[in-house]
């Protein structure tokens, strides 16, 4: 994988995120980049709206923070956010939240959203934005707080309290658009724009 982008533009290159499952599928795509966080508060980034393109806006926001600290690197960063009743998802940082929220998606269809952002020395030089549309089964009560109480430690971290990968896969009815979009990257998108600086 790694013959499919140029190797000297491999090294200019920083990934800008601390979730697991993404660098899981860019590890597995056999491609070596360098990776760092991009500590911001997402709340506060300006012009949140509760639309889709809050991911594009928040992935933006970690963009220039790294790219002001690494001149000349190509900077490419991601958030993925949920719209659901018309407003934007959080994560939850307790388990009563986190529960009530897969409650609330029960038998119904929330759009989850993920922006991706290639930047350099403060400009954009490329953005994309992906949806896929989760359709949720009626799920009990006792199946989702189940779910929670084993799996909260790692769910915490992820927009919707869920991880498809996992057992959480039961709770879905259906999904219309890019499976590893849920898990945080259009490997598509990733792989087409790389290719393409």
């Amino acid at each position: 994988m790694n013959n499919f982008i140029n190797p000297q533009i491999t090294k200019q290159i920083i990934i800008g995120t601390k979730s697991q499952s993404r660098r899981k599928l860019i590890h597995d795509l056999n491609l070596s980049f360098k990776f760092q966080s991009a500590n911001i508060d997402e709340r506060k980034v300006k012009n949140i709206n509760n639309k889709k393109y809050d991911a594009l806006k928040i992935a933006e926001a970690k963009a220039n923070h790294l790219s002001s600290r690494y001149k000349n690197k190509i900077i490419i960063t991601f958030d993925t956010t949920i719209l659901f009743r018309n407003k934007t998802v959080y994560k939850c940082d307790n388990e009563k939240g986190c529960a009530q929220l897969l409650k609330n998606f029960n038998n119904r269809t929330h759009v989850l959203y993920t922006g991706m952002v290639f930047m350099i020395n403060n400009k954009i030089i490329k953005k994309s934005l992906s949806q896929t549309k989760i359709n949720f089964k009626r799920n009990s009560n006792q199946s989702i707080q189940s779910y929670v109480n084993k799996n909260f430690p790692k769910i915490k971290s992820a927009v919707g309290c869920y991880n498809i990968e996992g057992p959480a896969k039961k709770f879905f009815e259906n999904i219309e658009g890019s499976f590893y979009n849920i898990i945080g990257l259009d490997i598509i998108k990733f792989l087409k724009s790389l290719k393409s600086i």
